[in-house]
């Protein structure tokens, strides 16, 4: 069953949030007067307000972006018009995230869709646009009134961005941001290469192998599916454990070398489509002679594998940034929260039963 797990570590002792009431305590004012203040009300003496607003900034207190459109929407008798939240990617094009420019999964639309569900937009937003700075990009965002920002994958090659980050409240989808180290929803993929190895157990393969049969944008989901490839594999007899195919990504010699060596019965790879058509080169029959396991089965009913929806990837990523927005918690974290979607095992033609 999919489904989704939440790593919550426990809150940093220094996590806590400067409010209203602990200003209007320090300038021995009522928090009103606070409040006005804060708002550039001419009800309150200039004085008064610069004294006030400079002691908010050095005691850290923000206004909570979303509370202060309600109580706007309260006093001026208007209906709160809907935040926008960002989408931010960093290619070299506008749109070379997208699935006609790239073959990584979508999580827009599903992050499109949860944000009108709960009463927000959800803007695209190219930090990579000429003449950007992250300074002005920062800037244009918080003129919009924008403070929760969605870092969308970033292209290979780059997993840096630089942001006033202290501005927005963040989340990331994917694994290709390490710095800096934001909140992140992204698929399970340990636990899809732990579903693989235990499918093809139960299906009767006796000698499985691993390939990474593409160039992956994040070292780390690699390392994770690896690890369960590997730890599952010492269920199988020591004669039975073939080594991981050595070149990352492999190409088709190094394949063929290592499948000659390794004799195995099935393979699971990173994109099956193309170990499929290496084998057929050699002259091997799949599913006949070799099964096939795709970690990122992306259509359904083709090559047996691991699904993820990737609409649940940005709906979730949608509803961990509304969280943190009403709770009004912005910049890097303290404790990194990473939220996994855990895939569906799909069957296929090319991982049949097999007799022992």
């Amino acid at each position: 069953m999919a489904g989704h797990i939440r790593l919550i570590p426990a809150p940093h002792p220094m996590a806590f949030k400067v409010t209203l009431d602990d200003v209007a305590r320090q300038a021995g004012v009522h928090r009103s007067t606070v409040s006005l203040a804060l708002r550039g009300h001419p009800r309150i003496s200039a004085p008064v307000r610069q004294r006030i607003c400079t002691l908010a900034a050095k005691l850290g207190y923000r206004v909570n972006p979303l509370v202060a459109a309600l109580m706007k929407s309260r006093r001026t008798g208007h209906e709160p018009t809907h935040a926008t939240i960002a989408f931010v990617t960093n290619h070299s094009t506008r749109d070379g995230w997208r699935p006609a420019h790239c073959d990584r999964p979508d999580f827009f639309p599903g992050a499109v869709n949860r944000a009108g569900e709960l009463g927000y937009n959800l803007e695209h937003f190219w930090m990579a646009e000429p003449r950007m700075t992250p300074k002005r990009f920062s800037s244009i965002l918080m003129a919009r009134g924008i403070h929760g920002l969605i870092v969308g994958r970033l292209p290979p090659g780059l997993n840096s961005l630089e942001l006033e980050w202290d501005q927005f409240s963040c989340v990331a989808v994917g694994m290709t941001l390490k710095s800096p180290f934001l909140h992140h929803v992204t698929e399970n993929h340990f636990d899809t290469a732990w579903q693989a190895m235990q499918q093809c157990l139960d299906r009767g393969y006796r000698r499985i192998g691993f390939v990474f049969s593409d160039a992956n944008d994040s070292p780390r989901v690699g390392d994770r599916w690896l690890a369960a490839y590997l730890l599952k594999q010492q269920e199988c007899a020591p004669e039975d454990r073939p080594s991981p195919c050595p070149s990352v990504p492999a190409d088709f010699d190094t394949f063929r070398n290592w499948f000659v060596q390794e004799k195995p019965d099935a393979i699971i790879a990173t994109h099956g489509c193309y170990v499929h058509k290496w084998l057929e080169s050699m002259g091997v029959k799949v599913p006949d002679e070799v099964g096939i396991v795709d970690l990122e089965a992306r259509t359904p009913h083709s090559f047996a594998g691991v699904y993820y929806d990737s609409g649940k990837v940005g709906s979730l990523a949608v509803e961990t940034l509304v969280g943190l927005m009403y709770r009004n918690e912005t910049g890097v974290p303290v404790d990194q929260h990473e939220i996994l979607l855990t895939g569906e095992w799909r069957d296929g033609w090319s991982l049949p039963p097999r007799n022992r």
